[in-house]
């Protein structure tokens, strides 16, 4: 778990890293004062910010690719309160900007835009076990019911 303060709004933000099989690493994040919300990955902070918290949790995402060679990240953009879960406008904005840092190279990416979920796929993981899409997307539909 990391936590930082923007220096435009003055909020807390709690960033939480959970790794799955496969060496899949999401990261969360949301403001510190919603810690205790269910709602804390769907309300939005209108601090017209979201940029620097990103790049942030990209900062924390090279941070773990250093340290894990085989490392690869997934997030979903989660629904704002009343909204679908097809292409939310927190996955436009994540996939845009994710797909500017994470080169092709080291990276396939892989989208569903029916649940607003992306994965990054490590690809020299990829190249030495062709069938790691297909079980990482297994293993999330097993635990997560996610079709």
């Amino acid at each position: 778990m990391y936590k930082f303060k923007s220096t435009k709004s003055n909020l807390w933000y709690i960033v939480i890293v959970e790794q799955y099989q496969h060496h899949v690493f999401a990261v969360k994040f949301y403001p510190k004062k919603w810690t205790n919300s269910k709602y804390k990955y769907q309300k939005l902070t209108n601090t017209n910010e979201p940029r620097r918290i990103i790049n942030t949790c990209i900062n924390v995402m090279l941070s773990i690719y250093e340290q894990y060679q085989d490392a690869s990240f997934g997030f979903i953009g989660a629904s704002r309160i009343n909204e679908g879960n097809r292409e939310t406008k927190r996955y436009k904005v994540y996939s845009t900007i994710v797909a500017t840092y994470f080169s092709d190279q080291y990276f396939f990416h892989k989208e569903n835009k029916d649940k607003s979920a992306y994965l990054l796929i490590n690809s020299q993981k990829l190249s030495s076990h062709p069938t790691l899409v297909s079980d990482i997307e297994n293993y999330f539909k097993e635990q997560y019911y996610f079709d």
